[in-house]
């Protein structure tokens, strides 16, 4: 039923895109707040990434909190809606899941090249691993999101697995 309200690619992507945005921001909300600092990630990449800040201030930044936040859940939002969309033609179509593993790659180390692109000093504030691990955690929950809500993608798997052709 890809049409019904239950599964509609935009509603269900964007519950699994907030997930998804939640967990890396708590995942950050944690990091930041053991190094004494909470909120400092979130107002860094407002400066950096919504500000144009090449050269952020370590001082908080309201407007970019709230912009960066804003933007963050947004984003992982429309990330959301497209794995949806790809998770239910997946269930139609097996050969379509192999799309769910690039970009499950490009989503690992997108956000990081961005960061490298934009700015010099934010090396040092977000480490590859804190990235990677936050990402991996999102990826997790989204998938188990989209797992949970989908017998017809776990009925699929298991008659047609990653790497068999189809039967049908």
């Amino acid at each position: 039923m890809p049409d019904s309200p239950r599964h509609s690619v935009v509603s269900e992507g964007i519950d699994a895109g907030i997930l998804g945005g939640l967990v890396v921001a708590v995942w950050f909300l944690i990091l930041d707040s053991i190094a004494g600092h909470p909120f400092r990630t979130p107002s860094v990449l407002g400066q950096v990434v919504l500000l144009g800040e090449s050269r952020p201030t370590m001082q908080l930044v309201f407007g970019g909190i709230v912009l960066y936040t804003a933007f963050h859940f947004l984003v992982f939002a429309v990330l959301g809606v497209v794995l949806a969309g790809l998770v239910h033609l997946g269930v139609r179509d097996p050969v379509s899941r192999y799309a769910l593993v690039p970009v499950f790659l490009a989503f690992e180390v997108m956000f990081y090249g961005i960061l490298e692109a934009l700015s010099e000093g934010t090396h040092e504030l977000f480490p590859f691993w804190a990235v990677i691990t936050a990402n991996t955690l999102a990826a997790v929950a989204m998938g188990y999101f989209f797992w949970s809500r989908h017998p017809d993608l776990r009925r699929s798997i298991r008659e047609t697995p990653l790497g068999d052709a189809p039967t049908r």
